[in-house]
């Protein structure tokens, strides 16, 4: 059953002054919700909570630069759609890329039959999939991202990334888990 809906001077008086207090009223009013809303866009449960989380997350951090012209309901769920289309039009780019990418893996490949040098196109080849792998990296939502870099750049614990982002452990290792996947599948995709 839905939560009942709280005009924004009530949440307002709720949370008080204290901003955590907010956020947080926020999230258990509209999370599950935005999280269905947003897998009606992207087609992904694990997606669409990221797209949601990373969106709460941009709020809390924009929250004193943020102009509310309506109401806090529309602004988010506003927010929401945007992440979610730009996440499919960033998609959409990537395919084209990645098209193009097999295009020239297989025309490297052609040029092996015919005895060429496979130095060269191993090293060519070697670039690109670096290249997507840092460009997969750059797309990955923030927390994610910050999560990946600590562990396999600072060599930091699930632990200690935990500590320093001041999320659960779980959290860590939930988000390793579906960042390693999606390197995985464009490593895979680059072979």
């Amino acid at each position: 059953m839905d939560k009942p809906e709280f005009p924004d001077q009530e949440l307002f008086r709720i949370a008080g002054s204290n901003d955590e207090e907010f956020l947080k009223i926020l999230f258990r009013l509209y999370y599950s919700r935005l999280c269905s809303y947003a897998l009606t866009l992207v087609k992904d449960r694990d997606l669409a909570e990221d797209i949601v989380q990373e969106t709460f997350i941009k709020f809390w951090e924009y929250r004193e630069e943020i102009k509310i012209a309506h109401s806090v309901r529309s602004y988010i769920f506003r927010s929401v759609h945007n992440n979610c289309i730009n996440y499919l039009k960033k998609s959409e780019v990537l395919k084209r890329q990645y098209k193009e990418i097999a295009d020239d893996v297989i025309y490297y490949n052609e040029l092996i039959i015919r005895n060429y040098d496979t130095t060269i196109i191993d090293e060519l080849i070697a670039a690109e999939t670096e290249q997507k792998i840092s460009h997969a990296i750059d797309e990955l939502p923030l927390q994610a991202r910050k999560i990946f870099l600590l562990s396999r750049f600072d060599s930091k614990s699930y632990d200690e990334i935990a500590d320093i982002l001041r999320i659960s452990v779980n959290t860590v290792k939930t988000q390793m888990k579906r960042t390693l996947a999606r390197l995985k599948e464009i490593i895979g995709e680059s072979k």
